[in-house]
C-alpha cells in the first residue's frame, strides 16, 4: 500500500507544480512581473502557495525551459524580456540615437519609423519610437524594461547601449547600421552591391574619369559603398585616382568642395555621390558652373525607394533627374520585424547580417539590376 501512497503524493505534487507554473506564466505574460525583474524566492513561493520547495522548483524549471525565466546564481530567477507578449500590448521599441524627439527626425528616419509601424501593425503588435539622446544609456534600458518592450530595433551603433541591451536579455537587432562586434542581428542596405552597380553603369556609358564625392571611411555605409564602387570600376578595367576621391565629412562643406572638384580643368566626367544630399550639392554646383547634367557631367545618387519621386527629386533641383541607387524601406522594416519574431522564438539562433537588395533606377524610370 505504501508505494501507492507515494505515487499519489507524486501525482499531487505534479498537479500542484503545473498549477503554479500556469499561474506564474499568466502573471509574467500579463506584465505583473516586469522583464528583467526577479520572481519571488523559492522560499516565498513555497510559503505563499503552501507547496513544498521541490514542487516550486519543478514549476520554475519548466518556465525556465520555456524561456520565460532564467536562473541567476545566488540571486534567483529573472524574468526574461522575451516573455513580454506583444499580443498583450508589449510594444516593439524603435530606438534612434541622433535626434532628441521623434517629431524632429529627418525625412529618412520618419519614413523608417512609419514603415516599422506598418510592419508591426500587420502583426497586431504596438510600436513605440524613442530617442536615446539626452539620457544615459542605462536609463534607456530601464525605460525599455519598464515599458515591457517585447523587442528592440536599434538604429544606432552606440557600443554601450548595445552591450546593455544584450545584458538585459532584450530580443533586439540593429537596423540600417552595423558594428564588427555587436552580437546582434543586423538588417542593412546592400551598400556594396549598390556601389558596384553605380560604378558599372558609369563605366558602361564610356566614362574613364569617375570621381567619388562623399564620406569615405567614416561609417559602415561609406566603407561598403566605396568598396563596391572600386570593385565595379576594377571589373571594367578602371581605377579611381586619389585626386578624384573627394571626402566630404559634413553637408556644410559639401557646396565648396563640389565647386572645387568641378572647377578643375581635369575634372571627372562622372561622379559617384551615393547620398541624396551629396548628390544634390554636386548637382547645384554643376548648375552654378554652367555644366549640364547628362551632357557635361553624369551623377549617380542614392535614395530610399519611397522617397525617390519626392525628396530625391526635390533635392536634385531643376533639370534632368540623375540615376540613383534605391532600396526599399518597407522591405527593411518587414524583414527586421520578421527576424525579431524569429529571435524571440529562438533566442539561441546564430547572429546574422541580412542585406536588403539595392537596384539602379535611371532618371527615365528604367531600372538596371545586377
Amino acid at each position: 500500500m505504501e508505494p501507492k501512497r507515494s505515487a499519489r503524493r507524486r501525482a499531487g505534487g505534479g498537479r500542484s507544480s503545473a498549477k503554479l507554473m500556469e499561474l506564474l506564466r499568466g502573471d509574467i505574460c500579463a506584465g505583473r512581473f516586469v522583464g528583467g525583474s526577479f520572481l519571488p524566492t523559492v522560499r516565498d513561493l513555497s510559503r505563499n502557495h503552501r507547496l513544498a520547495p521541490k514542487t516550486v522548483l519543478r514549476a520554475l524549471k519548466k518556465l525556465e525551459a520555456d524561456g520565460l525565466i532564467a536562473a541567476e546564481p545566488r540571486q534567483g530567477y529573472r524574468v526574461c524580456a522575451r516573455a513580454n507578449d506583444p499580443s498583450n500590448g508589449a510594444p516593439i521599441a524603435y530606438v534612434l540615437s541622433t535626434r532628441d524627439d521623434p517629431q524632429s527626425w529627418d525625412a529618412v528616419h520618419r519614413q523608417l519609423l512609419l514603415a516599422f509601424q506598418r510592419a508591426a501593425t500587420r502583426r497586431g503588435w504596438p510600436l513605440v519610437g524613442m530617442s536615446s539622446d539626452g539620457r544615459s544609456q542605462a536609463t534607456v534600458v530601464r525605460h525599455l524594461l519598464a515599458m515591457r518592450a517585447c523587442g528592440v530595433v536599434l538604429d544606432t551603433i552606440d557600443s554601450e547601449l548595445l552591450s546593455l541591451i544584450r545584458k538585459a536579455g532584450l530580443p533586439a537587432l540593429m537596423v540600417d547600421s552595423w558594428r564588427e562586434d555587436p552580437g546582434l542581428d543586423s538588417v542593412v542596405q546592400d551598400n556594396h552591391n549598390g556601389g558596384a552597380m553605380a560604378a558599372a553603369h558609369l563605366a558602361g556609358k564610356g566614362h574613364r574619369r569617375v570621381g567619388w564625392f562623399g564620406p569615405l571611411a567614416a561609417t559602415f555605409h561609406s566603407r561598403e559603398r566605396f568598396g563596391g564602387a572600386m570593385a565595379g570600376l576594377a571589373q571594367a578595367g578602371l581605377d579611381m585616382p586619389p585626386e578624384l576621391r573627394i571626402e566630404v565629412g559634413s553637408l556644410a562643406e559639401a557646396p565648396e568642395k563640389a565647386r572645387a572638384l568641378l572647377s578643375t580643368p581635369d575634372r571627372p566626367t562622372a561622379v559617384l555621390a551615393l547620398w541624396t544630399e551629396m548628390a544634390g550639392a554636386l548637382a547645384a554646383a554643376a548648375r552654378d558652373l554652367g555644366l549640364a547634367i547628362g551632357r557635361d557631367l553624369d551623377i549617380v545618387g542614392w535614395s530610399q525607394e519611397e522617397l525617390h519621386a519626392s525628396y530625391y527629386r526635390l533635392t536634385m533641383g531643376d533639370g534632368p533627374l540623375p540615376p540613383a541607387v534605391v532600396w526599399s524601406v518597407a522591405a527593411m522594416a518587414e524583414t527586421a520585424v520578421a527576424r525579431l519574431a524569429e529571435r524571440r522564438a529562438n533566442p539561441d539562433m546564430p547572429v546574422v547580417q541580412i542585406r536588403i537588395p539595392t537596384r539602379l533606377e535611371l532618371g527615365d524610370r528604367q531600372e538596371v539590376t545586377r
